[in-house]
């Protein structure tokens, strides 16, 4: 038998589901969707016949009848596929007991045609994928039991920050989860951290255009229970925490929503519950260093102000929004159920007022995330009018065939989910993950749930995006070729003209090196004459030298000789002296013998 949390209380008096159907898988169930309604009335009444009627044959009995009353009946139609079962059963639907927003809705966002198509046509969408759930076994020691925690996907790992225990305790531990191998691993963080946390919001988000992927953290209630405004960035690479001075920060929160536009580079925070309990309506954008208050968040055609909602970037048509669904609206537990689109680009909120199918019940802290043209919802906590009920459903909404679906999955394969954070989806395998959150009973749990869709089943939508994306990147590349051959003959002649003009130059260059050769030999020679005249000046240098030391010879001979004139006219003199003296000398002498010999 389900868990109470699958009915409302208008449900009470129903008898229980019918089991699902034998066969198939038989490690565990796979979630069954219903065949998907449509707007057409004809689609849908033709589902209601089961795949034997005919729907031309249909359409055309409506066309006999008031093509009026077909269009009133149209959403009533599309609403009762897969619940007339029920109603027959117990007399009512399901979700005919589930609460409505009281807030009136918006205009109408693209939903649908303005008017009604022709009942003699009908298109067909392809129901979601059927999901092989398995329940991931660990000891509970890493990751254990947490409501309101932080999850997101990077680089092909889960990373899980914070939460709050059994006894009320927050936690500061990141732990890495290893899709691959379902292995937890306690992150060793350096530095100083932003300290326990709960109801924060944790996104990718790139600091610049450059720069490596990282980890911000936004808000939240720190251990001493008060709802903060901080900004901390975890880094990857180095695993390291860094508190962020942004500018102009918004209020402090907590059980807010944040989205990250890659393409962009823009952080959006929408909605939360402030440090009074007040619920908040604003958004802020972060760019850069600065937050900026949007200001198309307190519009008119606006979501009211709200808290424990949900948030995911979609990529629809090629235009990027941000659907938000669900929410308290109270801040003490009033959930809503409505569907907004922000358009990024033109900076305008719209509402999903107009579809098929049953939407979810009201609910807050579910999960949520987009993938394959669809927004897959996950538990939540729907208010009861006696208490509040842990939702364990699984619902879809269809951006392309505007259709809410509702996938059966059995609450005991799956269990009830609130308060999980995000829901994380693993872009290579599309596989759904579930940490933690609270269970049935309203307490902190560690299951880990895989919801891998099975491999048979084709999503048309996704498969026509990726037709309509492959045939423009064939267009793409056509163009891309043919401007490629065109430049590729442009560059042909180009290079012709290049080639002959690198064949004058080369003899021009010639001439030059002839030249160059001519002026080279010339140099020789004028090297080797310098290199004679060089010599030769050596040479005359030596001579001169030579000249020099002769002349200075003879000026010392000049000197010496008249040194020597002097002497010899001082010896001429003295001679001379000496001569008149012998000479008195001689005539004294030849006086006295002359005297002598007379005297005798």
């Amino acid at each position: 038998m389900s868990d109470i949390s699958d009915f409302s209380e208008s449900d009470f008096d129903k008898p229980p589901p019918p089991p699902p159907p034998k066969g198939g898988l038989t490690r565990g169930k796979t979630g069954k969707v219903p065949f998907p309604p449509t707007k057409n009335a004809a689609a849908a009444a033709a589902a209601k016949l089961g795949p034997s009627s005919s729907v031309e044959g249909l359409g055309a009995d409506l066309k006999k009848g008031d093509n009026k009353d077909g269009a009133k009946d149209l959403r009533k139609a599309g609403s009762n596929v897969g619940g007339d079962k029920d109603k027959d059963k117990g007399g009512k639907t399901e979700n005919e007991g589930e609460k409505k927003s009281s807030r009136p809705v918006g205009r109408r966002a693209g939903s649908g045609p303005q008017s009604q198509p022709s009942l003699d046509k009908a298109t067909g969408v392809l129901s979601p994928p059927d999901f092989f759930i398995s329940k991931i076994v660990h000891d509970g020691q890493c990751f254990t039991p947490r409501v309101g925690h932080c999850v997101v996907e990077a680089k092909g790992s889960v990373y899980l920050f914070g939460g709050e225990n059994e006894e009320k305790t927050s936690s500061e531990d990141m732990i890495r989860f290893d899709p691959n191998t379902n292995d937890f691993e306690l992150v060793d963080t350096k530095g100083s951290g932003p300290g326990p946390r709960r109801g924060a919001s944790l996104t990718l988000w790139r600091q610049s255009p450059t720069s490596e992927a990282s980890l911000l953290l936004f808000g939240g209630i720190d251990e001493s229970q008060v709802a903060v405004s901080e900004s901390w960035m975890f880094d990857l690479a180095s695993r390291q925490w860094k508190e962020m001075a942004f500018k102009n920060k918004p209020e402090a929160r907590h059980s807010h929503a944040s989205v990250y536009h890659q393409q962009k580079g823009t952080l959006l925070v929408f909605g939360g519950q402030g440090a009074e309990g007040n619920v908040l309506q604003d958004a802020h954008i972060l760019e850069g260093s600065s937050w900026r208050p949007l200001e198309s968040a307190t519009d008119t055609l606006a979501p009211c102000g709200r808290c424990g909602h949900s948030a995911s970037l979609c990529e629809l048509s090629n235009k990027f929004v941000v659907a938000v669904f669900g929410g308290d609206i109270s801040g003490t537990g009033k959930g809503e159920n409505d569907l907004w689109l922000y358009d990024i680009a033109d900076d305008s909120w719209d509402v999903i007022d107009e579809y098929a199918g049953e939407p979810p019940c009201p609910r807050w802290k579910h999960a949520a995330a987009f993938f394959d043209n669809r927004l897959w919802i996950i538990g939540g906590t729907y208010a009861g009018w006696f208490r509040n009920y842990i939702m364990s459903d699984f619902f879809v909404f269809d951006f392309v065939a505007k259709c809410w679906f509702k996938c059966d999955v059995d609450p005991k394969d799956l269990g009830s989910h609130t308060d999980v954070g995000s829901l994380t989806v693993l872009p290579s395998s599309r596989a759904i993950f579930i940490f933690g959150g609270a269970d049935q009973r309203g307490c902190p749990c560690a299951d880990v749930y895989r919801l891998a869709p099975v491999c048979t089943t084709i999503s048309l939508s996704g498969l026509r995006q990726d037709m309509q994306r492959t045939v423009a990147e064939v267009k793409q590349m056509r163009l891309e070729m043919d401007k490629t051959l065109q430049e590729t003959g442009e560059l042909k002649e180009t290079v012709t003209q290049i080639a002959s003009q690198t064949e004058a130059a080369e003899a021009k260059l010639q001439g030059v090196v002839d030249t160059a050769s001519s002026a080279s030999q010339q140099m020789a020679d004028l090297v080797k004459a310098q290199q004679q005249l060089q010599a030769s000046l050596k040479r005359i240098e030596e001579s001169v030298a030579q000249a020099e030391a002769s002349v200075k010879s003879f000026s010392n001979i000049e000197k010496r000789f008249g040194v020597m004139e002097v002497t010899v006219q001082e010896v001429l003199a003295k001679l001379e002296q000496k001569a008149d003296i012998s000479s008195l000398k001689a005539i004294a002498a030849k006086v006295g013998t002359a005297s002598d010999d007379e005297e005798a």
